[in-house]
C-alpha cells in the first residue's frame, strides 16, 4: 500500500567519490520529461545511424540500434541521463578535468559525468528513481506495530487487544521461568 505523501522539497544524494547532487523530487512530471528526452535521442540516433548505412559511413561512435542489446542498453543510459537532466539543481564534488575548479552545473557537464563514470549514473538511478522513494512513501504510515500488523492505529476490538497483551505478557513471564 502506498500512501499518497512524498517529497516535495528538494533533497541531496550520495553518488559516491564525494559527488553529490541535489535534486527535485523524482515526480511524474520529472520522469515523463527524462522519458521524452530518452525517446528523442533513441530517434535521432537511429535516423543517423541508419542514414550512415544507406551512405556506406561506418561511424564507430554511433550505436547500432538495430541490434536490440545495444538499443536497450541506449535507451536505459539516456533514460538515466534524462532524469538527471530534469532532475538535478545543484550538486557538489565535481570538478574541471583541466584544474580543481568546481565544474559548472551544465547539461554539458552532466552528460560528461554520467558517460564517464558509469558507477556514479548507475547510484543516481538506483537512489533517485528506484526503490528508496517507495519505502519512503510506504514507511511515512504504515510501518508494522509490535504485534506484527502493518496497521499502527488504534485498535477496534479494544477488548481482544487487551486480551492479546495480557496473552503474550504471561507467555514472556512463563518463557522466564
Amino acid at each position: 500500500m502506498l500512501k499518497l505523501k512524498i517529497q516535495k522539497e528538494p533533497y541531496w544524494l550520495e553518488l559516491g567519490s564525494g559527488v553529490k547532487v541535489k535534486v527535485k523530487p523524482c515526480t511524474s512530471a520529472v520522469f515523463y520529461e527524462a522519458k521524452a528526452f530518452m525517446n528523442n535521442r533513441v530517434a535521432e540516433t537511429a535516423k543517423l545511424y541508419k542514414s550512415n548505412k544507406e551512405n556506406g559511413i561506418n561511424d564507430p561512435s554511433i550505436p547500432n540500434l538495430e541490434d536490440v542489446s545495444k538499443r536497450e542498453a541506449f535507451a536505459d543510459q539516456n533514460l538515466i541521463l534524462g532524469l538527471a537532466l530534469a532532475g538535478i539543481i545543484e550538486w557538489d564534488g565535481v570538478l574541471e578535468a583541466e584544474s580543481d575548479e568546481k565544474a559548472p552545473l551544465t547539461p554539458e557537464k552532466i552528460e560528461e559525468l554520467f558517460s564517464n563514470f558509469w558507477v556514479v549514473a548507475e547510484n543516481f538511478r538506483q537512489q533517485y528513481c528506484g526503490i528508496q522513494e517507495i519505502l519512503e512513501a510506504e514507511k511515512n504510515a504504515f510501518t508494522s506495530a509490535q504485534n506484527g500488523t502493518s496497521e499502527t492505529d488504534e485498535p477496534t476490538a479494544k477488548d481482544v487487544a487487551k486480551k492479546q497483551t495480557a496473552q503474550s505478557t504471561s507467555a514472556d513471564t512463563s518463557k522466564q521461568a
